[in-house]
Order: C-alpha cells, then sequence, then structure tokens
C-alpha cells in the first residue's frame, strides 16, 4: 500500500473561510447599497413630484395649451412657439440653484412637446415604459449614471441621475406627462463612503474571526499529522508482509496470463482470417457460404424472401494495369467503405475476391426493394474516387438472384446471381439485371467464348483481311488498305467481329489481340511494297485498352522497327469515345504524331466529343461513319451531316474517308460533297493477303486506264 493521504485541515479552512468571507461580504453590500438606494430613489421622487407640483402652479397657465394642443405640429414649430412663449427662460429661472438638471413635457400621444434640451423636442415617447406608467396615472422613476447630460446651467460631467415620469392631471383624467431630471450625484457619494465605511468594519470583524478560528483549527491540524504518520507506518508494515507472501503468486499469474492472451490473439487471428478478406475486412467468400445458408434457413422457416446481389466493378483491371496494384488496392478499400455506408446493419456484404462484391439482402417485400439497393448502390459506385493524386471513376454491374423463385441453395443462388451480373455488363454495364432461368444458357456461351477467343489470339487462330480504300480525284484510284481480324473457330464457326470484339474489350484480350494485328499489319504492308505494290497506307484500329497502356507507344516503336515499315506508312484509326475517355489521349496521341504515324478518328460523329476538343487532336483523317453514308438519298439529315463534316475537315486541313460505300448514288453524292477517300464493298470486301494483292493490282490498273480517258467518259469507280 502507498502512504496515507492527510488531510490538510488548514489549508481546506482557509479557503472555505476566505470563500464565505467573499460571499457574505458581496451579499451584504449588495443588499446594503440596493437597501440605499432604494430610499434615496423614495426621498429624491418625493422631491421631484413636490418640484413638478410647484412647476404645475407656477407656470401651468403658460404650458397649458402649449400641452393640450391637438393640432399637429413639427419639432421647430413646437420650438419656437415655446421661445415666443418665452417657456424656456421661465422655467430656467424656477429652476436655477436648485438640483433639477433637465424638464421635459409630454402630450398624451406621448410626444415631447417641450424640452430644457431644444434637441430632444419632437421625440416619440409612447413605447418608454415610464411614459406608459404615468399615462396609468403613477410617478415612475429609475435611478441611472450619465457621464455626461445637457442641464439648464450647461453640460455636466459624471452626474448620477434620478429621473421621474409624472402624471400631469386635469380632475381625475391625465391630460401630459413631465419628466423631471434630479441632480443625486451628492446623496450617491454619502452613500458610497457609508456602505465604505461600514463594509471596513466588517472586514475588520470577518478578520479577527478568522485569526482566531484559524488558531484552533491548527492545532487540530497538527494532532492529525500525527496520528496519519503512526498509521501509514502500520500501513507501509502490512504492506510489506503482504508482497512478499504474494510476489512468487504474481509472477505465476502474470506467466499465465500472458500465455492465455497469446493464444487467444493467436486463434482470434487464425478465425479472421479464416473468414475474412484480409484487405477490406469484409466477410470472405467462405464466411458468406455459411451466413448464405443461415439466411436461407430462417427465410424457409418464417416463409420470407432474401436476395443475393453480385456485385462486380466494371473494367476494374485497367485500373491495375494502367495505376499499378497499389492504387487498385486502395481504390477496392473505398468501394467496400462506400458500399457498406449504403446497406443495413442487418446486410451481409462479402468479398469473393478480385473485383466481385456479394451482397445479402434479408426481409424483403419484394423484388423492387432489391431493385432499389442496386440501384443506389450503382449510383454511388459511380462517383468519383481520389487516389494517390487520381481522380477515378468507375461503374458497377450488379446481378440480382431471389429466394426462393431462382435457387433454395447457397449455390444456385450465387450461381444465378453471378449469370445476371453478366447479363448486366451485356446490356453495357453500369446497371443491374435479375436472374431469368434463360440466362444460364447465355452464361454458358460466354463461358465457353471468353475460352476460345484466349486460346485462339494465343494460338494465332486470328486471321487479317484487308479492305481497300480508294481516292477522290479526276480518277477514283486506290490509296491504302484496313486491317481488319476475322475469326473463324472450329466449334462456333465463323464469330462475327461485333461478338468477339466486345468480349475481347471487357476480358483485356483485346490488348494482346491489338498488338497481333498492328505487328502482323506492319509486317504485310512491307510484304506487298517488297512484291511491287506500293501500297501507300495501312489502317489498324485501337482500343481504349491499347491507348490506357503506358507502353503503347514503345510497342508501336517496337511494330514499326521490326518491319521496317516508314512511320508515315501505319495510320491507326481511334473512335471518339475511346479519345474522350483516355485522360492522356492528347499526349500519347501527340507522342504517335511526332514519330510520324498518321492518326485518324474513326466513326466520327456518333460519340461525344467537343469540336473545341477535336482542334486538339494531331490527327490527319475523320471517317465517316457507314450509318451517314447508308442514308445518302434517303434521309436529308444523313446527307447534311456528311456535308457539315466535310466542310468542318477541310476548314482543319484533315482528309475524310467514307466507309459503307455500296452504291453509284451514294459515290456521286460523296464526290460532290467533297469527301478524300472512300472505302466500302462497292469497291471490294476485305480479302485476305493475296486476295487483296490480286485485287489491288487489278483496282490500280483500271485506273491507270481510264486516267487516260477523257473525264467526262471517266466511269465512277472501278470493281
Amino acid at each position: 500500500m502507498g502512504g496515507l493521504h492527510v488531510f490538510r485541515l488548514t489549508r481546506y479552512f482557509s479557503v472555505m473561510s476566505l470563500l464565505l468571507v467573499v460571499v457574505a461580504g458581496s451579499v451584504l453590500a449588495f443588499f446594503a447599497r440596493h437597501s440605499a438606494t432604494a430610499h434615496l430613489s423614495t426621498i429624491a421622487q418625493a422631491h421631484n413630484e413636490a418640484i413638478s407640483q410647484v412647476f404645475l402652479n407656477q407656470l401651468w397657465p403658460h404650458f397649458s395649451e402649449f400641452v393640450l394642443q391637438e393640432k399637429a405640429r413639427t419639432p421647430k414649430q413646437m420650438r419656437d412657439e415655446a421661445q415666443e412663449r418665452a417657456l424656456p427662460e421661465r422655467v430656467r429661472t424656477m429652476m436655477r440653484n436648485s438640483n433639477i438638471v433637465k424638464i421635459k413635457l409630454y402630450n398624451q400621444r406621448g410626444f415631447t412637446v417641450f424640452s430644457s434640451d431644444p434637441n430632444q423636442v419632437g421625440e416619440d415617447r409612447r413605447e418608454n415604459p415610464g411614459f406608459q406608467g404615468a399615462m396609468s396615472g403613477k410617478s415612475v422613476s429609475t435611478l441611472t449614471h450619465r457621464n455626461e447630460i445637457y442641464s439648464f446651467e450647461g453640460t455636466r460631467p459624471d452626474v448620477d441621475l434620478l429621473s421621474s415620469y409624472i402624471p400631469i392631471r386635469d380632475g381625475e383624467s391625465v391630460v401630459g406627462v413631465m419628466e423631471v431630471y434630479q441632480d443625486v450625484s451628492p446623496f450617491m457619494a454619502q452613500v458610497d463612503r457609508r456602505l465604505f465605511q461600514v463594509g471596513g468594519l466588517a472586514l475588520l470583524l470577518f478578520a479577527v474571526m478568522y485569526l482566531i478560528q484559524l488558531a484552533v483549527v491548527r492545532a487540530a491540524q497538527k494532532v492529525l499529522v500525527r496520528h496519519s504518520a503512526e498509521l501509514e507506518r502500520a500501513n507501509n508494515a502490512l504492506d510489506a508482509r503482504v508482497a512478499a507472501r504474494t510476489e512468487e503468486l504474481d509472477k505465476a499469474n502474470r506467466k499465465l496470463q500472458a500465455e492465455i492472451h497469446e493464444r487467444q490473439t493467436a486463434e482470434q487471428k487464425l478465425d479472421h482470417l479464416a473468414y475474412h478478406d484480409p484487405l477490406t475486412g469484409l466477410p470472405n467468400r467462405l464466411m458468406f457460404a455459411e451466413h448464405l445458408g443461415r439466411s436461407i434457413g430462417k427465410a424457409e422457416r418464417s416463409n420470407a424472401r432474401l436476395a443475393v446481389l453480385f456485385i462486380d466493378l466494371d473494367r476494374f483491371k485497367e485500373v491495375n494495369d494502367t495505376l499499378g496494384h497499389a492504387v487498385g488496392d486502395e481504390l477496392l478499400v473505398q468501394v467496400t467503405e462506400r458500399l457498406r455506408g449504403q446497406l443495413r446493419n442487418e446486410d451481409l456484404l462479402a468479398r469473393l475476391g478480385g473485383d466481385e462484391f456479394v451482397c445479402i439482402l434479408e426481409q424483403l417485400e419484394g423484388p423492387q426493394d432489391a431493385s432499389r439497393v442496386a440501384d443506389k448502390l450503382i449510383r454511388h459506385l459511380g462517383e468519383s474516387f481520389h487516389l494517390h493524386l487520381h481522380e477515378i471513376r468507375i461503374s458497377a454491374s450488379i446481378g440480382i438472384s431471389l429466394y426462393p423463385a431462382d435457387g433454395m441453395d447457397t449455390n444456385n443462388l450465387l450461381r444465378a446471381a453471378d449469370t445476371a451480373m453478366y447479363q448486366a455488363k451485356k446490356l453495357g454495364r453500369n446497371g443491374y439485371h435479375f436472374y431469368a432461368p434463360e440466362m444460364t444458357q447465355f452464361a454458358l456461351d460466354r463461358v465457353l467464348l471468353e475460352r476460345l477467343l484466349h486460346e485462339a489470339v494465343v494460338n494465332h487462330g486470328l486471321k487479317l483481311n484487308y479492305q481497300i480504300k480508294m481516292s477522290v480525284g479526276s480518277v477514283i484510284r486506290p490509296c491504302g488498305a484496313e486491317a481488319l481480324a476475322r475469326w473463324s473457330s472450329a466449334q462456333l464457326g465463323v464469330v462475327a467481329p461485333t461478338k468477339f470484339i466486345p468480349v475481347a474489350e471487357e476480358t483485356g484480350i483485346i490488348v494482346d489481340l491489338g498488338e497481333w494485328v498492328l505487328r502482323t499489319a506492319c509486317h504485310q504492308l512491307m510484304a506487298w511494297r517488297t512484291m511491287g505494290a506500293q501500297v501507300p497506307s495501312i489502317s489498324v484500329n485501337v482500343s481504349v485498352r491499347q491507348l490506357e497502356r503506358p507502353d503503347f507507344v514503345a510497342v508501336v516503336q517496337s511494330a514499326l522497327a521490326e518491319s521496317g515499315l516508314p512511320a508515315d506508312g501505319l495510320e491507326l484509326e481511334i473512335t471518339e469515345s475511346v479519345i474522350m475517355r483516355v485522360g492522356n489521349a492528347i499526349a500519347v496521341l501527340q507522342a504517335l504524331h511526332n514519330m510520324g504515324v498518321r492518326l485518324s478518328v474513326d466513326d466520327f460523329g456518333t460519340g461525344y466529343s467537343s469540336l473545341a476538343y477535336l482542334k486538339l487532336l494531331p490527327i490527319q483523317t475523320l471517317k465517316i461513319d457507314r450509318s451517314f453514308v447508308a442514308g445518302i438519298g434517303e434521309n436529308a439529315g444523313d446527307e447534311s451531316i456528311i456535308q457539315a463534316v466535310i466542310g468542318l475537315a477541310k476548314n482543319l486541313g484533315l482528309t475524310t474517308v467514307a466507309e459503307g460505300v455500296e452504291t453509284p448514288a451514294q459515290i456521286a453524292f460523296l464526290r460532290q460533297a467533297g469527301a478524300g477517300e472512300l472505302q466500302g464493298f462497292f469497291y471490294g470486301e476485305p480479302l485476305n493477303a493475296d486476295g487483296f494483292l490480286a485485287h489491288w493490282r487489278h483496282a490500280q490498273a483500271q485506273a491507270d486506264a481510264q486516267s487516260a480517258v477523257p473525264d467526262h467518259l471517266s466511269d465512277l469507280g472501278v470493281g
């Protein structure tokens, strides 16, 4: 045990006694001053009432008409009339050498009709409590201190005043109010002196009482200190004996507690790792499965509904690939917090792995409850994330399965939600979709397509076809080629680009596929040139995934170096949407332009880019989308758009290429509108390398032959 605490009686007595003296003195002083000032106010008010009576007896005949007049007058008129009647002089004569410093008269309406201070004439005092009290028949007085006041004898500084509002009666009725200011400074000074004398005597008596009691308390303190010291020595001896007896037990107990704590901590860590995701702290797949099993059992017993939401982040792989896994991990942590913030405490949120999350919603009234939650999650995930100096925007696709409609056990419900999620992605991402039985076959087809496409890219199972491009002049002649990927699968047959390209984009396969197309196209163009066909350039489409990669410029440089193709022989086609989605698109395009690579905006007019943004791009070509070309001769709006695009390109010094040309009427319109190049089935469908070479030579020979024919006999094009 430690030393005993000794109660310091003297200290506490001193503090408490001083506090009591201060409080008692303050209370006595307050009540003494209050009593004195109240007594003084009573006497001074009686004096003011007497003065007012004398004033009324002597001067009322001069003032009565002035006060009782009902006609409205201005302050200046009242001051002038008072001077004409010599009222200020009469009042000053009567009050000279008295302690009255100011007199004011109010009519029944509360207006100051006369004041010894002329500046106050005309003031409205109806709301003044003193005036209202006097009008009710009672005299009302207020004791105040003024730093300065205008009096009969001039300005007086530092004055204690008693102002009294006194009713002016005419029989039983009050016809006006007189306000009398009395200088009570001498009386207040006398009160203060008397209070000082009384306070000093009281302080002396308190001090004598304090000293007598202090002597008694100090004697008692000495006794307490002596007894405290004896008790502390006894306690110290007891503490030593207890410590000696329990020291060994304490050591054993501490060792045991440490071992128990270490084992509990290890068990808790193992249990947490077994059931939680180490990055986000969310329940993992194992805990989710157990919890969903319990939720299904509870729903079955209570005949209730529940929903499983399968949440997958759209294009999360792009964040990892472009910004690194550290940023990707931080994004997952922030996504977790944002999801948690929109769910109830009883809802379970788990991470299955990667960018896949799953949520269990219990006690649902109907499917609309699940759709409301899904819509809220998608909306909040669509807001910006700020990570390591990067502003990142993502979206999410959510699949929803319902118990018992879509499954009676954990596996079926999760599989149904996963399948519905893929349907949400298929419909454009950034949305949710409920499971339907027909989706299962779609999911199986999608998995098969992804697997076979990946194998085809790895094993070079895709081929390149090439479509001829024609330049418009006095003679239409071949000017280049566009490389187009084609896939014929042993299991699926011919797979359309519109089917496998989106899958390649979503899965990231497009990066490897695009690089293969780029390198193959460069080599093929050099092969044609070696065989004597001087094809000026070859066009290759570039996806957003490729453009986002930090090594894309290096990949292009490598493809040109390996093939030996000059940079101006390569044209990269990039859609408007790709340019708008990539944050550093202008910098990447400028680097390619500086290399000498030609750049083209594909499907121009179908995206959402602004013209102000377009003028910043280092491009050479705008490609008019085939949907506008198809409207030539049928849709005046499409024709107007084509003319506007061609005019815009000319003003910016750019070439235009019209895609999807299939009829002579389209060619005639495009030539008249000023299109620079044409491309479409009218001039040839995409062909393999050998077929394209033969077609190129034939088109070149036909153009050369036509160039010798007079212009009016020249045909529209070559077949």
